[in-house]
């Protein structure tokens, strides 16, 4: 009679620790290191623009960015308030009101 109260047990608590578990896990690490082969310079001016990693942890490789082209702001037409009177738009380089 106790062996089968015995077996009865054990197999009762072994039915509680069958079911079925979930885990939860977190990593955090670095991503792993990138190393890169700095081309050669295409001539003078140009700038590297170091590679980073995008938004989806994939790696996006550097580049040389050609030189800035400077160009002068242009001033829009517009209606000054106070005086409410126009204006023409004129680029720094050329006056256009003439």
């Amino acid at each position: 009679m106790k062996k089968t109260m015995l077996a009865t047990m054990l197999l009762a608590a072994g039915s509680l620790f069958a079911g079925p578990r979930v885990a939860i896990g977190l990593s955090f690490g670095a991503p792993a290191p990138v190393v890169a082969v700095r081309p050669a310079c295409p001539g003078p001016g140009y700038t590297w623009i170091n590679g980073y990693y995008g938004p989806s942890g994939v790696w996006v490789g550097g580049y040389w960015a050609p030189p800035a082209v400077v160009v002068a702001p242009r001033i829009a037409p517009r209606v000054v308030v106070p005086e409410h009177h126009f204006v023409r738009g004129f680029d720094r380089g050329h006056d256009f009101r003439r």
